[in-house]
C-alpha cells in the first residue's frame, strides 16, 4: 500500500539551474521558495517478525461470585467408615402380644424312694408338717373325699397319711388338732369288709380305734377317719375331709 504524505511549509528550499553573474558557470543555487507542498511518496512496509510478547499486567481485584452451577452426577458410594461408639441404652418398648398357649407337657412321676428333698427342708417349707423318722406328714388345707384326696396326695409324690406306731399317730393328732379337722388316713376295707389294709393291699400292722369303731354304720363306712383325740373311726369314703400326706 502507498502512504501518501503532503507536507506543506512555509519555507522549502528548491533546487533552480538560473545563472547569476556572479556565479560560476554551472553552479547550482538553492533558494527557498515559500508556499511550496512537497508530496513525499513513501513504499510500502516491508515484513518484519513479530515482537515479543508483554509483560503480565497488574492482577486485578476479584470478581463477584458466579451463580451456582448445576448439580453434577451422584458419585460411586464410598468404602463403609469405622463402626462408631454404641449409644445410649433406648427405652423399653411396649409389651408384645401374648403368644398362643403351649401344649401340655408329659406328667412327670415322682417317688418317695427317689425324693432328693431332706425332711427338714420340707419341714421348712411346709410348717405345718410334722417330722417322725424318715416320714414327714403334711398338709395345705385343701379338702375333698377319699379318692381325691388319694389322688392328689400321690401327684405330689407321696399318699395318705398312714401312721404304723403310736409316734406317727401322735404326728397326726397333732396336725387335726391344729387344724381342728379330722383327715382321711390311707387305710380302708372296701376290697374285704372289716379286714382294713393299706393303699398297697397290705394288713395294717397298727390301729387305734376309737371305743365301739369300726362299726360299718349304714353298711356304707369302708374308710378311716382320725379325731382330734387320735382316735381312729370308719367313715364313708365320700365325706370331704381335711387331706393329709405322708412323704
Amino acid at each position: 500500500m502507498l502512504l501518501l504524505l503532503l507536507l506543506c511549509a512555509s519555507l522549502i528550499p528548491v533546487i533552480s539551474q538560473s545563472p547569476t553573474s556572479s556565479s560560476y558557470p554551472g553552479q547550482v543555487v538553492k533558494k527557498m521558495e515559500s508556499n511550496a507542498c512537497t508530496l513525499v511518496v513513501c513504499r510500502p512496509a516491508e515484513r518484519v517478525l513479530p515482537g515479543r510478547d508483554g509483560r503480565d499486567g497488574i492482577v486485578g481485584p476479584q470478581g463477584k461470585k458466579g451463580d451456582q452451577g448445576l448439580q453434577g452426577a451422584i458419585g460411586l458410594q464410598g468404602p463403609q467408615g469405622i463402626t462408631g461408639p454404641s449409644g445410649p441404652k433406648g427405652d423399653r418398648g411396649p409389651t408384645g402380644e401374648k403368644g398362643a398357649k403351649g401344649d401340655t407337657g408329659d406328667r412327670g412321676e415322682c417317688q418317695q424312694n427317689n425324693l432328693e428333698l431332706s425332711p427338714y427342708f420340707l419341714a421348712l417349707t411346709f410348717p405345718n408338717g410334722k417330722i417322725v423318722g424318715d416320714k414327714i406328714f403334711m398338709t395345705s388345707g385343701y379338702e375333698g373325699n377319699f379318692d381325691d384326696l388319694k389322688k392328689k396326695c400321690m401327684q405330689a409324690g407321696g399318699q395318705l397319711a398312714s401312721p404304723r406306731n403310736n409316734e406317727e399317730n401322735a404326728a397326726v393328732q397333732q396336725i387335726v388338732f391344729t387344724h381342728d379337722k379330722s383327715v382321711f388316713l390311707g387305710i380302708n376295707d372296701i376290697q374285704t369288709e372289716g379286714k382294713f389294709t393299706y393303699l398297697d393291699g397290705k394288713p395294717i400292722v397298727y390301729s387305734n380305734w376309737q371305743p365301739g369303731e369300726p362299726n360299718n354304720d349304714k353298711g356304707i363306712e369302708d374308710c378311716v377317719q382320725v379325731f382330734s383325740t387320735g382316735k381312729w373311726n370308719d367313715k364313708s369314703c365320700d365325706e370331704r375331709l381335711l387331706i393329709l400326706c405322708e412323704f
